[in-house]
């Protein structure tokens, strides 16, 4: 799976140094400045780079994005056994991308069919609301564009966190605007939600268009209405009926074509637990093998809500959401038939 991060910043800050081990191939096309390890791969990036931008954009806006006044830098590492890829924007105080960066790194495919697209992805999103995109929406938006095999991983995990009550209840996903320590469930998470709302929508760009309008209402004050976004948008009676319909969707497995090929990917699981900083955005290795057949969601119990902070512990009663001490507020495990 695809992990970045990406800090919100109000004052332009200079653009961080290439390695001189990146340094000796570049490429310069309309949007970006390209750095790889040789000028063949540079150009191929940038080629690829500016494809990535058009058609993206095409899908989620149904238009080009104008010439940006600035190019991104692009840095292409080659890697083997790691792969991810870091995008930071810099947002303006009246909204705005003021610059952008992205790195990526792996073996040449996998970054060709999957990072180098996620990381474009963003781009597109961040051009569009001119502001950070709550998580859940930008990273599993992303994820849309990333290959068949990674969709894949992503729709088998998040049935598993359902089924482990690892996953985020949406009254606490929807607007949250730092990554939970649990990181690799938002990223699921995020592309089940993204997935299901814009196939209700009427999939394609018509579901896309739905389901930019729905976050751009959903964003407004502060992220205070996403209540109502869900009832205007898609006619549920409220956050907790979208959670019921979503989850009820996934109790039948999914079919999922998967390509052959390619690795997956997850983000760190962080084992230290500590605060992850704001800043560059990682992704990093492999996934073992995954189940061949994604399990269906099953019925949920009434158990007591999971306290990420005392590991495979569970507590009847906890802080109010939004209180300092509060943690993401988690559903619960399911009970066997």
């Amino acid at each position: 799976m695809t992990l970045r991060r990406y800090a919100l910043v109000i004052c332009l800050f200079p653009s961080l140094p290439v390695s001189d081990a990146l340094a000796q191939g570049r490429y310069v096309s309309e949007n970006f400045e390209v750095s790889a390890p040789d000028s063949e791969l540079a150009k191929r990036f940038g080629i690829a780079a500016e494809k990535f931008r058009v058609e993206k954009a095409n899908e989620w806006l149904g238009r080009e994005m104008p010439r940006w006044s600035k190019r991104c830098p692009l840095v292409v590492e080659i890697t083997i056994g790691r792969t991810g890829g870091a995008t930071t924007f810099t947002f303006g105080r009246n909204g705005g991308v003021l610059s952008q960066e992205m790195k990526i790194f792996g073996d040449v495919p996998q970054l060709l069919n999957s990072v180098l697209p996620h990381e474009v992805t963003h781009t597109v999103l961040a051009h569009h609301f001119k502001q950070a995109v709550p998580r859940w929406a930008d990273e599993g938006g992303s994820v849309l564009s990333e290959n068949a095999k990674e969709r894949r991983d992503h729709d088998i995990k998040c049935r598993e966190f359902l089924n482990a009550g690892r996953a985020i209840v949406l009254r606490q996903l929807l607007p949250m605007k730092e990554y939970p320590r649990d990181m690799i469930v938002l990223y699921a998470q995020g592309y089940s939600v993204c997935s299901y709302l814009i196939d209700l929508g009427g999939g394609g760009l018509k579901g896309r268009t739905k389901f930019l309008d729905f976050l751009g209402d959903g964003m407004e004050g502060g992220g205070r209405g996403w209540e109502k976004a869900v009832r205007s948008h898609y006619g549920f009676n409220g956050i907790d009926d979208l959670e019921a319909r979503w989850i009820d969707s996934l109790r039948k497995p999914r079919a999922v074509a998967t390509s052959v090929g390619g690795g997956g990917r997850r983000p760190n699981a962080n084992p230290t637990g500590a605060t992850l900083a704001s800043g560059t955005e990682t992704r990093s290795s492999a996934l073992p093998g995954m189940p061949a057949l994604e399990p269906p969601v099953v019925a949920r119990g009434a158990l007591p809500y999971y306290d990420e902070r005392t590991p495979r512990s569970y507590k009847a009663t906890q802080p109010p959401p939004g209180t300092p001490d509060a943690p993401p507020l988690l559903l619960p495990p399911v009970l066997p038939r």
